[in-house]
């Protein structure tokens, strides 16, 4: 093993061990034809994994909306749950990566606890008001992200009752902050 990456000798493929994850989830929007599409990705190298989520979007066609994952995704949890499910339904073993991804969603595979405040709004009056009660109640804000309706900003958990009794201000405990748009007429 060299810096978390295990060299396999008989084959070329490279092996990331971690032992937290995040993943994509890429939505598409209003198809032409059809029902919309989604699919999960774990990302191994952000970077990397963007471009094949983008690049799979593009293959597709159509407008998409890609987002990540508030609160990281604990391997070993996942690793139990999914043996678990596939002793209790073993048909699923045929679509075992779909199982994989669905084994880190759940509730007791979260790591971190951070909120997310999705913001239905781009109102300067509405943001300023969260921003104040944010502000004095000291409320710990790890980042900003502006979403094609509002923005989601990503916080240490606090007593949400004051904030989330702005109509405009949606609290999630676990969920997906947006990342980008691809295709379609709006690239992000």
């Amino acid at each position: 093993m060299e810096n978390g990456i295990l060299k396999m000798s008989n084959n070329r493929e490279k092996r990331i061990y971690k032992e937290n994850v995040h993943l994509f989830l890429a939505l598409q929007r209003a198809p032409k034809q059809g029902n919309k599409r989604c699919f999960r990705h774990v990302i191994q190298d952000e970077a990397i994994d963007l471009k094949i989520v983008e690049e799979k979007c593009k293959v597709f066609g159509g407008e998409w909306r890609i987002h990540k994952t508030v609160n990281c995704r604990d391997i070993e949890e996942a690793r139990k749950w999914l043996l678990k499910h596939l002793i209790d339904y073993p048909a699923n073993a045929s679509f075992v990566d779909s199982c994989w991804r669905t084994a880190l969603l759940q509730k007791n595979c979260k790591v971190t606890k951070y909120f997310m405040l999705d913001i239905d709004t781009q109102d300067p009056e509405i943001i300023g008001k969260i921003i104040k009660i944010l502000y004095e109640n000291k409320v710990i804000v790890l980042n900003m992200i502006k979403s094609p309706k509002g923005w989601h900003y990503i916080t240490e958990p606090f007593d949400t009752r004051e904030v989330t009794a702005i109509e405009e201000v949606t609290l999630l405990r676990d969920g997906y902050h947006y990342v980008k748009t691809v295709g379609g007429s709006i690239e992000c």
